[in-house]
């Protein structure tokens, strides 16, 4: 008797569970991409905030509908759109001028990464994850750039960091970095946004959490010139680096870095320096999308929705024995 109840009540809770699945399934869609009011309320905050490292207070548009969870994150002196899916940056924003930037010749580095408070736990890179790797914690807006003591501490976020090549970043890319700073020198400010990007299938991945870009890309676009071009390279130790326009990155990234400017200036690539460090690469490389926002601030009914399932499964166990 007992056990016929039993079995009883564990069909009716498995009946129950299994009806309840598809209605969190649809509100767990639902949810994955906030409306598009909510989306422009929190990215309006975000420039009420830190607008001033973007050219004309505009954002890096996402130009491909995939799932990146975007978080935007201010910070003294770049503002930051970070990725929960790939637990990196997409991008990095500046507004460098020739001020900024001959304060920052006078500061001394001090390493000090550490992780984003801001973030959710589930979301944020840590330091772990980059501990005996074969990556260097690359940022994305670098520390040469940093003009005070609470800049530079904040460009060790790990919101700030990619997994990057070693020899990339301690050669080629700082040599693009130091050339971005002759750029603000010599023509009194430049806007700059720094990312990374995903092409291809095979994306590796570092200790099974942060995702590693293929390729870095930093965007210049010189005001006094009214001129624009993107650096592009691979995330490897070839030191290749290619000298693009942003349409050719939208292509590539599925970011439109600087939607103000016109389809005029976005198609022509501005012949930027390369230095002693960059090797010239016109090789055509692999497209592949990233991903679409969502704003997963709320309720995680993902999470509800796996864990709902589990317990389905545990039910038919027991209905089999």
């Amino acid at each position: 008797m007992k056990a016929a109840i039993s079995a009883n009540f564990l069909t009716f809770i498995l009946g129950v569970l299994v009806s309840v699945v598809p209605i969190l399934q649809a509100a767990a869609k639902t949810n994955a991409t906030a409306p598009a009011a909510d989306l422009a309320m929190y990215r309006q905050k975000h420039l009420a905030q830190c607008g001033d490292s973007y050219l004309q207070r505009q954002t890096p548009q996402l130009m491909r509908k995939t799932d990146v969870e975007l978080y935007y994150l201010c910070f003294e002196g770049f503002a930051v759109g970070y990725s929960g899916v790939s637990r990196t940056a997409l991008w990095s924003a500046e507004h460098l001028t020739r001020a900024r930037i001959k304060s920052a010749q006078q500061l001394e580095r001090v390493n000090n990464f550490h992780e984003e408070s801001r973030l959710p736990d589930r979301v944020k890179a840590r330091l772990a994850d980059y501990k005996n790797t074969p990556y260097d914690r690359g940022h994305l807006s670098p520390n040469g750039d940093m003009a005070t003591p609470e800049q530079q501490y904040d460009s060790f976020s790990l919101a700030n960091i990619v997994p990057q090549n070693p020899t990339q970043n301690r050669t080629t890319w700082r040599n693009l970095e130091s050339q971005t700073r002759y750029l603000a020198i010599k023509y009194g400010e430049v806007y700059v946004v720094t990312g990374a990007a995903f092409e291809g299938s095979a994306v590796k991945q570092m200790r099974g959490r942060v995702l590693v870009p293929t390729h870095l890309f930093k965007a210049v676009y010189v005001p006094k010139l009214g001129q624009a071009g993107v650096y592009y390279a691979p995330n490897d130790d070839s030191q290749r680096v290619q000298i693009i326009s942003l349409n050719d990155l939208t292509r590539r990234s599925g970011l439109n870095v600087m939607p103000h400017l016109s389809p005029n200036v976005q198609a022509q690539a501005l012949d930027l320096p390369l230095g002693q460090d960059g090797k010239q690469d016109d090789k055509p490389t692999n497209r592949k999308p990233p991903s679409n926002t969502g704003d997963h601030t709320g309720f995680d009914w993902q999470l509800l929705v796996h864990l709902i399932s589990m317990i389905a499964d545990w039910v038919q166990s027991l209905l089999k024995r």
